[in-house]
């Protein structure tokens, strides 16, 4: 998983015990979502590598800490990550910085 602090430190907030737990569950959900759109197979410790998809996850995670309910949809931005992240997905799966 992501740092939440890494998290808490882009966002600019106070890592109080109620926000700390609130960014820890968005991003745990940020990875999953994306995971999940992208080839839910493969392990997360092998997305977690792939500077492309920690991006993919921070964006998720603000985007849901700003409009919890998502109101306008995913950002064209993240929508362009995924798009990125699927075409790294081969014959054998998710492979990160593949040539894919």
């Amino acid at each position: 998983m992501i740092d939440t602090q890494s998290m808490l430190d882009e966002l600019c907030l106070d890592a109080t015990d109620e926000t700390t737990q609130l960014i820890t569950d968005l991003l745990s959900q940020s990875e999953s979502i994306i995971r999940n759109s992208v080839d839910k197979t493969k392990p997360i410790a092998s997305y977690e590598q792939d500077p492309i998809f920690i991006r993919a996850a921070k964006t998720l995670c603000t985007q849901l800490y700003y409009d919890r309910t998502l109101t306008g949809g995913m950002s064209i931005g993240l929508q362009m990550m995924i798009s990125h992240l699927k075409g790294e997905v081969g014959a054998d799966g998710y492979e990160p910085n593949s040539t894919v």
